[in-house]
């Protein structure tokens, strides 16, 4: 007696179950399946479910398989394997965290493509990518998602993560997104001129404050009056001065309360008129002075 091929399909599917059982878990859209069919490689590999639900498998072609579950899906494919090899084993799992590759250029220690995987931040990415250089505008990165194009790129603040910390927030990358750091617009330079050491320009690679700077500049010189430190800013094509008593932060212990510089400010450090030298000295000649005129009277007596 023949046995029916309805009836070899279903034995198929029954060995299949009994041999390989798999938890079956929801296919979702973006989801990475790795379908595996014993001794036929060909009919083998790693598939990422579409957007509109599909997947780029020969026999499964314009298919919708979003919504229904690994087993069902494990049984259709065997279903249609069955025309083309004799007793497929199949086995579909969802990739819990599949190897992805995005490129990142721009103000990067090492741009190009970097290897990691689905759902990686982008922060991540960048440090894989040896990380952000100092020129680089980490307020403003670019990402470019595949199929989005250049117009429709989404731009992150990630100064402002690092300030707030909101994890929600962050950026997830997915396959063959690129990811542009632009280098920063304007003068990064800040002046220090006056009673400092070493006056001239200085590059503002990270957040520093005024006593900073003056730091940056050799130090205070000796007639330095910390009390009376000036800075010029521009703010929307005007110039803003202010005098910052830097001695009573010192004094008071509130270093971290001393303004921050920003780029293209002038920072104009005043020297006093005298010093504690000046004042001997003149305290010095003051008293020689006195004594030679006492010496003359005795003289002429």
């Amino acid at each position: 007696m023949a046995i029916q091929p309805s009836v070899l399909r279903l034995a198929c599917l029954f060995l299949v179950g009994v041999v390989f059982y798999v938890p079956a878990a929801i296919i979702k859209s973006g989801d990475v399946l790795e379908i595996g069919v014993q001794l036929h490689p060909e009919f083998s590999g790693r598939f990422t479910v579409s957007e509109n639900g599909t997947i780029d498998y020969p026999l499964l072609a314009d298919q919708v398989i979003a919504n229904i579950t690994t087993s069902e899906l494990m049984n259709d494919l065997t279903l249609r394997l069955v025309k083309h090899i004799d007793n497929p084993l199949v086995i579909i799992s969802i990739v819990e965290k599949p190897e992805i590759l995005v490129t990142i250029l721009g103000q990067v220690k090492n741009p190009g493509p970097v290897k990691t995987y689905s759902g990686s931040t982008l922060q991540e990415v960048m440090q894989m990518a040896g990380g952000p250089l100092p020129t680089a505008d980490i307020q403003k990165v670019k990402i470019i998602h595949k199929n989005a194009g250049n117009d429709n790129a989404e731009y992150f603040d990630l100064k402002a993560f690092m300030q707030n910390g909101n994890i929600d927030n962050m950026p997830r990358l997915k396959a063959d997104d690129i990811v542009i750091l632009l280098a920063m617009k304007g003068n990064r330079k800040v002046k220090v001129i006056g009673a400092v050491n070493k006056p001239g320009f200085f590059d503002l690679e990270e957040d520093v404050n005024v006593f900073e700077i003056i730091y940056m500049a050799g130090g205070p010189g000796e007639r330095a009056d910390l009390s009376h430190v000036r800075r010029f800013s521009d703010h929307q094509g005007k110039t803003i001065e202010e005098t910052i008593n830097i001695q009573s932060y010192i004094d008071q212990g509130e270093m971290n309360s001393v303004p921050k510089v920003a780029e293209g400010d002038v920072i104009l450090v005043y020297a006093r008129w005298y010093d504690w030298k000046t004042v001997l000295s003149v305290l010095n000649n003051v008293l020689l002075f006195i004594v030679t005129i006492q010496a003359f009277s005795g003289v002429f007596k």
